[in-house]
């Protein structure tokens, strides 16, 4: 949306208006009539629509980062929705729970992928671009900068990052296990009465965040189907896992994908939920009751995890 200019006959007048989600100073005004949102522009969070009760809703959680991450990395072209209460408590629920040294590397590509070049002082902002890092505020993320200058990743110029050399080497090695991969790979049961939750709701949420998704079933090849599944579990940067049916594959591909150290995004339909390995129950399962609400859900989780997928690519010769 373009930036809202006040109005007072438009929005509640306000001196020194702020973003209801991360409380900097923002372009962001109230209506004065119904419906009763907040809208318009912040640094942090960029483009904002969101009812009272959400914000507040995010705000009593201590976890507006969160839903300022969950906005930043928007794909472009995705259709602007205001937000209420029902897609904070989803967005809160599916948000990943990243470790320090997680956010550690997160961090790096981050500063990397803002870096016009080598030797460039990256765009990155430790006070804008923190939920980028899924830090909670901009100390954790300058945190997590002189961090990376102490292990020699970056160079700092006061609070501003230079990758480093070994900086980019780490990025590549993060790299190299199917990092810059578009592939998705889809692990679930084939049978027939499936398609419906594959066609209507996986296949185009991982489309809608700009990856591509490969279900074994649908792809021509001419290997035995155990060396093909494996390999082209090596290709994909990271996998939905679908474990309604309790099929032993599922279970054994969703292990393979955690040996390569790379994200599984587990699903099961919610009836079924108490039915799945004890192994598998710590996971933050996306635990859907219908197809419209298993792709919302796994949408909103793509993008807190992997963020948006490489549009400017080509795609992958499947």
């Amino acid at each position: 949306m373009a930036r809202v200019l006040f109005d007072p006959n438009v929005y509640v007048r306000n001196d020194m208006p702020k973003c209801p989600i991360c409380s900097t100073n923002a372009d962001i005004y109230r209506r004065l009539r119904p419906p009763e949102i907040f809208e318009g522009w912040c640094e942090v969070c960029g483009d904002v629509s969101i009812t009272p009760d959400a914000a507040e809703r995010a705000r009593r959680a201590g976890k507006g980062y969160l839903l300022s991450a969950a906005l930043k990395q928007r794909p472009a072209n995705q259709e602007y929705e205001t937000i209420r209460q029902q897609d904070v408590e989803r967005i809160l629920k599916d948000a990943p729970d990243f470790t320090p040294l997680e956010k550690l590397d997160i961090a790096l590509s981050v500063v990397a992928s803002m870096s016009d070049r080598p030797g460039a002082l990256s765009r990155f902002s430790h006070s804008q671009d923190y939920p980028l890092a899924y830090a909670a505020s901009p100390d954790e993320a300058l945190f997590y900068l002189r961090e990376l200058a102490e292990k020699g990743y970056v160079h700092l110029e006061h609070v501003s990052a230079i990758v480093t050399m070994p900086g980019y080497e780490r990025v590549e090695q993060m790299n190299k296990v199917g990092r810059q991969s578009r592939i998705a790979f889809v692990a679930m049961w084939f049978d027939p009465s499936r398609n419906p939750i594959y066609d209507e709701a996986i296949a185009p949420a991982i489309v809608e965040a700009a990856y591509q998704p490969l279900r074994i079933d649908k792809f021509e090849h001419v290997n035995r189907i155990d060396d093909e599944i494996i390999g082209q579990i090596k290709r994909s940067r990271f996998m939905v896992a679908d474990f309604t049916g309790q099929r032993a594959g599922v279970y054994f591909e969703a292990g393979l994908m955690l040996g390569l150290n790379r994200n599984v995004i587990w699903m099961c339909d919610k009836k079924e939920l108490p039915s799945v390995h004890f192994d598998t129950r710590q996971y933050n399962f996306i635990d859907y009751e219908s197809t419209a609400d298993a792709k919302a859900r796994l949408f909103n989780r793509i993008l807190a995890i992997e963020g948006e997928g490489p549009t400017d690519s080509k795609l992958e010769n499947l």
